[in-house]
C-alpha cells in the first residue's frame, strides 16, 4: 500500500491549502497524517506506482481503496465521529467512491 495521488484526501488537502498545486508534494507531507508535519510522505498514481516497481514483479492487481471519514480533532482523541457529508452518503455510495477516490493505492505483486 503506497498513498494514492488522485484520492480525495488529496483534493482536500489542496482545499486547505488554497489550490497551490505546484507544492502538492509539500502539501501531503504536512497534511497526510492526522498530526501534521510528516517529515516524508509519497503519494503515486497507478502508473507511477508500476514504473516504482518496474520490471522486477510481475503486477497481477492495483486497486484504491479507504476514504478517512472521521473529524480529525475528534478522531485524535479516538473520538469516532464521521463528518457530515459522509453520514449522509449511502453506503453503497461511499464504497464505490472509496474505490476511486480512495487514499490507499494497493498494488498485489509476485517477484519474477
Amino acid at each position: 500500500m503506497v498513498y494514492y495521488r488522485y484520492s480525495w484526501k488529496v483534493l482536500w488537502m489542496l482545499l486547505q491549502e488554497k489550490g497551490r498545486f505546484w507544492r502538492l508534494d509539500e502539501i501531503i507531507a504536512k497534511h497526510s497524517e492526522a498530526q501534521t508535519g510528516c517529515p516524508v510522505t509519497y503519494s503515486y498514481s497507478k502508473n507511477s506506482v508500476r514504473d516504482l516497481i518496474g520490471d522486477r514483479f510481475n503486477i497481477e492487481e492495483v486497486f484504491v481503496d479507504h476514504i478517512f471519514p472521521y473529524q480529525i480533532p475528534k478522531y485524535v482523541k479516538y473520538e469516532y465521529e464521521k463528518e457530515w457529508y459522509w453520514r449522509v452518503l449511502p453506503q453503497s455510495v461511499f464504497r464505490q467512491l472509496e474505490k476511486t477516490f480512495g487514499w490507499h493505492l494497493c498494488v498485489t505483486a509476485n517477484a519474477k
